[in-house]
This record gives structure tokens, sequence and C-alpha cells, in this order.
């Protein structure tokens, strides 16, 4: 299993599509933000986008792609003088809505949303830029998912929410693999690390073996490379020290367990992470998750009910 399906699987991805608009001429959204991820896909016409705080309108052609991974307040118009429909929410006509604006569309967008169930686990796609544009080629491999989601938020069959947000999951891995071939490894940041042969290994051993009591050198010997260019290469690549970075991913699992099994011992899943001590474990979880373990399970537990 690689590095980004582990994180997947820990941080369960949950996408909805929204609406589907067919927009007649002038036509213009403004959109409040959200606490997660927003995407939009222009099936047809162009139009210009811009998020707040930016100065410049961003051109959009038909096929285009957009994806706000912090979901932050942004408009999409025909041209940049259009007057909005301000501060429209993505839920508030329900889910996979279909919304005939006009009879003579010059427009249609698709509009929808990623989030994770565990919060803890997302925050690893913070490294991901503010937006996301991925202009429309005929080569692009989510073309293929994206013409599935226009034909099934079209379509009035049974269960077509549920086959939109299967559709979305492919789409979320297919934008994030996209943009990385886009950046390339090198400047993709902790996502590019991925894909380089050293520190993707690396970070496939932190990944699939949590438990085990790696160190800086053990990791390197892993690799077969040196202490010091491993250290130096992971650190440039994906942004913090080795042993920071296996911290926190071992705290994103403790954090789902304390969550999703209340009879398991605070010991048992010290072990779990990798730490042979409990005060040592409760002492880094405190550190990186602002409470103790057994206090965040307790909140969380009144969370749910």
């Amino acid at each position: 299993m690689d590095s980004l399906t582990h994180i997947l699987n820990l941080a369960r991805l949950k996408s909805s599509v929204y609406c589907r608009s067919e927009l007649g001429s002038p036509w213009g959204l403004h959109f409040a933000p959200r606490s997660c991820a927003v995407f939009h896909v222009l099936h047809r016409g162009n139009g210009f986008f811009r998020a707040a705080g930016t100065t410049e309108w961003l051109p959009i052609h038909e096929g285009d792609l957009l994806l706000l991974p912090h979901g932050q307040e942004h408009a999409l118009l025909e041209t940049p003088d259009t007057p909005p429909l301000r501060n429209l929410e993505l839920d508030q006509w329900g889910e996979c809505a279909l919304m005939r604006w006009s009879d003579a569309p010059s427009a249609v967008l698709l509009c929808g949303t990623f989030d994770f169930e565990y919060v803890h686990a997302a925050s690893l796609f913070h490294y991901l830029p503010d937006v996301i544009h991925i202009p429309y080629s005929a080569e692009r491999p989510l073309n293929r998912v994206l013409e599935l989601m226009a034909d099934e938020a079209e379509a009035q069959r049974p269960a077509k929410e549920v086959v939109l947000r299967r559709l979305s999951d492919i789409l979320f891995v297919q934008i994030v693999q996209h943009w990385v071939e886009m950046q390339g490894a090198q400047d993709s940041g902790w996502l590019g690390a991925f894909h380089d042969p050293l520190i993707g290994k690396a970070l496939a051993l932190m990944h699939s073996q949590p438990h085990h009591a790696w160190q800086v050198a053990s990791l390197a010997r892993a690799l077969a490379c040196s202490r010091s260019t491993f250290a130096s290469r992971f650190t440039a690549l994906v942004g913090e020290p080795p042993m920071e970075y296996l911290t926190r991913w071992r705290m994103q699992i403790a954090s789902r367990l304390l969550i999703e099994d209340p009879s398991l011992r605070i010991g048992d899943i010290a072990a779990r992470v990798g730490y042979r001590s409990e005060a040592a474990f409760s002492k880094a979880f405190k550190r990186l998750m602002g409470v103790a373990p057994i206090a965040y399970r307790s909140a969380s537990g009144q969370a749910a009910d």
C-alpha cells in the first residue's frame, strides 16, 4: 500500500456534489467560505475566477477544474464586472441539486466539496496551495471521471448521490496526482516527496510500520544511504525533520484509535504507534494535539453524543 493510500484511509475522505447549475448570460456566483475543500468544474462556457484576498481575475474555460483546498471565499463570473448572486452556500439547495437558472444556458457549472472525517489527519493536506487550477486538455486522465460525473448529475437515477460521492472520491485523488505531475515532484512539497525514490520509500516505511522503533539512523540504513544525506533530503522535501513527521503521523493514528475503540487502553494504543511507555506517549500526544489522550477521547465522545 502506498503512502497516499495510507493517509486517505486514515483521514476518510468524504466527498459531496451539491449542485449542477445551468446559467444564463450574464451570470455571476459569489460563494461564502467553507471549512473544507471546494471544487468547481466548468462543463460549458467561459468565465473568470477570483479568490478572496486576491486582486487579479483568473480566466477559466470550458472543461477547466478549480480546487480550493482551504475553502476560502471566492467568485465565479461570466465577466469581471458581472454583478454576482452573493454569499451562496454550496449546500443550501441540498445534495445533488439540479439548478436551471435559464432556459438558454451559456454555462454549466458542477460544484462540490471534499471533507475528511478525521480533521487532524486531513491537516496533512494543508500543504496544498490556496487554489489549484487544472486547465482542460484532451489527455487529462480525470476527463473520464468528469464525464461520468456530468452524466450522473443530470440523470434522475436511484442512488445517484452515492455514485457521485464515489466518483468525487476518485476525482480528488486524481486532482492531487495531476497537480504533482504539473508541478514536478521537486516543487510539490510533501506530496511530491512520495515520488522521490529515496524519501518515498522512507514515508512508506513510516506509514506502514508506525509501531517500529524508527530512528533517523535505522531509516537511513533501510534506505542504504548515509544518515546526513537522508535527514537533509527528507527535511528539504517534506518540510520537517523525519522524527517530527513520524511523531505527527503516529498521533494521527492514535487519535483515530482513541475515538473508534473506547475499550482500547491508552497503553495498548501507545504500543501500536511505537511507544514502550504510556507516559512518553501521553506527553507526545498532548504536545501535538493540545490535550492528554484521555481528555481527547472524552471530548470526542461528548461531541458524538
